[in-house]
């Protein structure tokens, strides 16, 4: 991710526009490969070491420093230091300076490799071995241990992204539209919404266009940095969809809204593979729990949409199915879901039957107004529980036998996808 000083964009008539590189040019193509080789062959040098190669090369890089720096970022984002250096270092550097101290009181030494030398020798080592092991555990002095490897093309595409990126960060509303998205691609972006702990509203006009509205970070007031870094990493999983049209209110100075369009013409690639159904380890522990404690009931990923009042769609997080055939989804707000959590209690207060099942992130509760709605609700009392980090089985058995008992006690139809 780029930070907000190599984030490279000029604005005009209240839009603004990324500038992009041009991903085959032969000047650029050959400064990544210089870039890429520094940090292919880094392993074991320091990172100060690292920095002091890069910014040779840099140096001499005839164009806009910005672009240099920012692909400076993205390949240091990729290598892997070790941080965990052995050995109790302030404990060795004060046994260096007490070394020292009676030395600098005394005459001081001509040179200061001599004075090294001395100290060194004081404590049975060599000057470079101490020189190495008295910072070892500060950041500039931790050795590379890998670095993913990418090629020039790769890096400056991925630029490119991470320009968009680094406006995503700092928007307040995103809207997306899809005129003729495949809908197995379309499930597929979906999922990575939720793998993002991302809400979005989603409807369909009467042409068959898909809407996605997705709260920015800056419409919320809790934990806005984490949202903004989730709606970013989202971004590339959009571009593996065939039709595309973005658009976003993005604020890069306090004041100052501008509107940022792109589409599928643009030309960035995604770095990601197509999303798969990964789910992650805390809701495995989920799906893991219900299957020891509920041998009655199992729990899947959602594969399609689910159709609410008034042409509005949702994708929840997961599928509960009982042995008698009956299933009920479930879907997950987190912390800075406020927003669609409203728009979703309103909703399901005037169904006539339960078609979901809601698991509520405690953190929810600072809002008071929020707080009111869900102490109010019929719905959720009865078909919602709360949960602190991850849902617990504990608090899913209370709803789901309440919601299983009201299909058979009401024959009401089994809901299905």
């Amino acid at each position: 991710m780029l930070t907000k000083d190599l984030v490279r964009y000029r604005v005009h008539k209240q839009r603004i526009h990324p500038q992009f590189v041009d991903p085959n040019s032969p000047e650029l193509l050959a400064f990544a490969a210089s870039l890429l080789a520094l940090f292919a062959g880094a392993s074991g040098q320091t990172r100060t070491s690292l920095q002091g190669q890069v910014n040779d090369v840099i140096a001499v890089f005839p164009d806009n420093v910005t672009i240099a720096r920012g692909l400076e970022k993205l390949l240091f984002d990729r290598t892997e230091f070790d941080e965990d250096a052995s050995g109790d270092h302030l404990a060795f550097r004060k046994k260096v300076f007490i070394a020292s101290g009676p030395k600098l009181a005394g005459e001081l030494p001509e040179h200061p490799e001599a004075y090294r030398r001395e100290i060194a020798a004081a404590l049975g080592a060599t000057p470079e071995a101490l020189e190495a092991q008295l910072y070892q555990d500060l950041p500039a002095h931790h050795p590379v241990l890998s670095f993913k490897p990418l090629s020039p093309a790769g890096l400056l595409h991925r630029y490119n992204c991470a320009q968009v990126q680094g406006l995503l960060i700092r928007c307040a509303k995103l809207d997306l539209e899809f005129p003729e998205s495949e809908p197995a691609r379309l499930r597929q972006l979906l999922k990575s919404l939720r793998f993002h702990q991302l809400l979005a509203r989603i409807s369909r006009t009467a042409e068959g266009t898909t809407l996605v509205q997705v709260d920015g970070p800056l419409s919320l007031f809790v934990q806005t940095q984490k949202y903004g870094f989730n709606l970013a990493n989202f971004f590339p999983a959009l571009l593996h969809q065939p039709d595309w049209t973005l658009r976003a209110e993005v604020q890069v100075r306090k004041s100052e809204t501008h509107q940022l369009e792109l589409d599928n013409s643009c030309g960035i690639r995604s770095h990601y593979r197509p999303f798969l159904a990964y789910v992650p380890e805390a809701l495995q522990l989920l799906q893991q729990g219900v299957a020891a404690k509920l041998p009655e009931w199992t729990l899947q990923s959602v594969t399609d949409f689910l159709a609410l009042e008034g042409e509005q769609y949702c994708f929840p997080d997961f599928l509960l199915k009982h042995q008698s055939g009956a299933q009920v989804p479930l879907e997950l707000f987190h912390g800075w879901h406020t927003g669609p959590l409203k728009a979703r209690l309103t909703q399901l207060e005037n169904c006539p039957e339960p078609p979901l099942l809601l698991g509520i992130a405690r953190t929810l509760l600072k809002d008071v107004e929020l707080k009111g709605l869900l102490e109010a609700s019929d719905y959720f009392q009865s078909y919602g529980f709360l949960f602190r980090d991850t849902p617990s089985v504990e608090r899913l058995r209370p709803v789901l036998e309440c919601w299983l008992g009201l299909q058979t006690s009401e024959e009401l139809p089994l809901f299905r996808l």
